[in-house]
């Protein structure tokens, strides 16, 4: 027999960290009682490899005395075939050597599973439902042998889905447990030997943002405690949330030119079908964004062609990911509307299509100006050069259009390795669900999102970020992520809370490491439940957290030129001050009594306006929020650092006009200025703006744009500004 283990850490190259969690795992399996109720839970990032380290905890479980593992995966043919595969490709010359042998319970020879096989270590792939359970009881039932098997069960992909509930009308409560956890027990129950349980996710928070207990149907059911949480290593190519939220705010960092925003109403055109859209879809200002993005999509993958070639590396391959509905209508419509855009890309005169071409290369030297200096023989094409390019994949036929509306349109796809196949140059995948958790796609580039988070869980909508993973730097360069502000934002906020969870997680601090609170009925913060929030109403806070008004458009001049005078009187009088805030003012922060900074914080709203005129509304600034949080984070000192700065001339929005992408104020020497200060309480960062018309896109009035700085000294919180009854 083989040492499985230590043949997978040389053959895979498993670095140290890894080995370390693999092994730390497996010890706390051995060591510790588990069932579904009270797990080892193995927290990895979204696609960071969490597949590559559970398999690695097979192994290793394989040489500690276990003959069996489990392998329970989300409820779709695509991903337990997936599953298979992978399993497959990895203990490939274990298989070879009748060492191993991997099946789908579905699928399993039931009839001939002979004492040479029930010899070997059994791995079996258990879709997530009742026909797959129940044929994996009836096969242990049928083979007494496999009864006295020491069994490890591991529900990858695990989250509410697994330790939840469920509407059912034909209960008093109208919900009943999952049943997924009795099923397993049953099962369990089984068994004469010890048998564990491994859950593996990317988003624990149904360990979270469940009750202490619930009482279902007369019966009180506990929450799933984790017996022990094992942190899977992130490596030094993971691409996730922090590039896409964080360094996206960052203007040295190609991130800063990822988001491309979408208005609210192009999302809608691409949900309701209008044929007039199929003939002016090159000319339409209802689908800007959307063509831009496909234009983008080709310019990109031609760029990376292009670097490709000349760096003599294998032929490249792109894919883009349209995802903003549901139904297989709606993605009928969405394929129709790419395909008309292609035809008429091709039928265009060349005058058009180099027009469209060049502003997309323009749209992306910026972002790849940004990656020369990082990269010694990094190049990037020549206009003309990707010009013919991109005409060459227009009229030559390299982009094709699939829909993905189905588990057997994804198996259709799979390549050997399980991932969606890449047969052409440019890949363009039009979907809903399906597209979801555990499908990777090579070569991500371009994204084209607008589901809506406000009716998902968090969980969900994180899961659909397909564009996390192994990312090279070049890829980066090009890469976009299309969706409206209210979604990308939403998304932030659920990055935030997750980031939130997993340090307090890495900190050993599960118990009570994160804390939520709200704000009370007079004026004080109080704690909040954690089954009682709404991820798209939290702020999450913890060290040098920044918190900022965007979106907004000013009042007229007439209006708050008072507003602004008040204002300026007032840090007058704090900062000792006698000129006019311009950009001659370089007085370091100064300390603003609580009151007056909250005082501020009103007089700022009251220049601020929202409407269908500014397209706006769903950037409304929440300044009872930022109120409530400055006063939880000063209460003890009721002072605050207040930094100012004046004569800044930053523009409303940033990138093309049309797609509306609003700017953000702070980076650079002013955000470090502020954190310098920001220890043991926050920094009211107020930045003047001239407001220029004309190409700033303001009303020609002075204005001040707040952001807040939590303090370096930040407990890890939850401020959730609306809960559920």
């Amino acid at each position: 027999m083989h040492n499985f283990y230590e043949n997978f850490v040389s053959s895979k190259h498993y670095d140290d960290k890894l080995q370390k969690c693999i092994e730390e795992t497996v010890k706390q399996l051995l060591d510790k009682e588990t069932d579904a109720e009270h797990p080892v839970l193995l927290l990895g990032m979204i696609q960071s490899g969490k597949t590559r380290a559970f398999i690695g905890v097979i192994a290793r479980a394989f040489d500690e005395g276990y003959d069996v593992a489990v392998v329970l995966t989300k409820g779709t043919k695509a991903l337990a075939e997936q599953t298979l595969k992978r399993f497959q490709g990895e203990f490939k010359t274990f298989i070879e050597d009748d060492d191993v042998k991997v099946y789908d319970i579905m699928k399993l020879p039931q009839d001939n599973l002979t004492d040479y096989i029930l010899e070997q270590k059994l791995i079996f792939i258990v879709k997530k439902e009742d026909d797959n359970l129940h044929r994996l009881e009836k096969i242990f039932g049928e083979y007494p042998v496999m009864q006295g098997k020491r069994v490890l069960i591991i529900d990858d992909e695990a989250d509410f889905a697994s330790v939840g509930y469920r509407t059912d009308k034909s209960k008093p409560d109208e919900m009943e447990i999952n049943p997924l956890a009795k099923q397993i027990s049953q099962f369990r129950a089984g068994l004469k030997r010890k048998s564990d349980f491994l859950q593996v996710t990317a988003t624990p928070y149904s360990l979270y943002l469940q009750p202490d207990a619930i009482c279902l149907n007369g019966n009180e059911y506990q929450p799933v405690r984790p017996a022990f949480t094992s942190l899977v290593p992130i490596h030094d190519l993971y691409i996730g949330g922090k590039f896409y939220f964080e360094d996206s705010l960052d203007y040295e960092s190609t991130a800063y030119y990822l988001h491309v925003n979408v208005l609210e109403k192009e999302i809608d055109v691409l949900g309701k079908e209008d044929k007039r859209y199929l003939h002016n879809i090159l000319t339409t200002d209802n689908l800007n964004t959307f063509r831009s993005a496909i234009v983008n999509f080709i310019v990109a993958g031609s760029i990376r062609r292009l670097q490709n070639e000349k760096s003599g590396q294998r032929r490249y391959k792109c894919s883009f990911i349209i995802h903003t509905e549901t139904s297989k209508p709606k993605h009928d419509w969405q394929m129709r509307l790419v395909q008309s855009l292609l035809e008429k890309l091709k039928d265009a005169t060349m005058g058009t299509l180099e027009k469209l071409i060049e502003d997309s290369y323009e749209h992306h030297l910026p972002s790849l100006k940004l990656l020369q200096p990082q990269l010694a023989s990094y190049n990037i094409p020549s206009l003309s050069e990707v010009q013919e390019k991109c005409k060459e994949a227009i009229q030559k036929g390299h982009i094709s259009i699939r829909k993905i509306n189905s588990d057997n349109d994804i198996l259709r796809l799979l390549d050997d390795k399980g991932q969606l196949q890449l047969d052409n140059p440019f890949n363009i995948f039009i979907g809903g669900q399906i597209l979801d958790r555990g499908l990777t796609i090579e070569n991500l580039i371009g994204f084209f999102y607008g589901r809506n988070p406000k009716k998902f869980q968090q969980d969900t909508v994180l899961q659909h970020s397909r564009m996390y993973g192994v990312r090279s730097k070049e890829d980066l360069a090009v890469t976009r992520l299309y969706t409206s502000g209210r979604i990308y934002n939403a998304m932030k906020k659920m990055y935030e809370f997750d980031t939130a969870l997993r340090e307090s997680f890495e900190k050993g601090e599960q118990k009570d490491g994160v804390v939520f609170i709200q704000k009370a009925k007079d004026g004080s913060i109080i704690p909040c439940a954690p089954s009682k929030i709404l991820i798209t109403s939290t702020t999450t806070l913890k060290p040098y957290s920044t918190l900022r008004a965007m979106g907004f458009q000013t009042k007229a001049k007439t209006h708050i030129a008072k507003i602004i005078e008040e204002i300026d009187g007032i840090l007058k009088k704090f900062c000792d001050h006698k000129g006019a805030f311009d950009n001659q003012f370089k007085q370091p922060p100064f300390p603003l009594p609580l009151e007056q900074a909250l005082s501020i914080c009103d007089l700022i709203n009251d220049t601020f306006e929202y409407g269908d005129e500014w397209d706006n509304e769903a950037y409304t600034w929440n300044v009872e929020e930022f109120k409530s949080v400055i006063k939880y984070l000063c209460t003890s000192s009721g002072k605050i650092h207040c930094y100012v700065r004046g004569g800044r001339e930053i523009s409303r929005f940033r990138g093309e006009e049309h797609s509306k992408d609003f700017n953000t104020p702070d980076g650079g020497p002013d955000r470090t200025e502020a954190k310098k200060v920001a220890k043991e309480i926050p920094c009211l960062m107020l930045l003047k703006q001239k407001g220029y018309e004309g190409n700033a896109k303001w009303r020609g009035a002075e204005f001040y744009w707040p952001v807040l700085i939590t303090p370096e000294n930040t407990k890890t919180c939850v401020y959730s500004s609306e809960t559920q009854e």
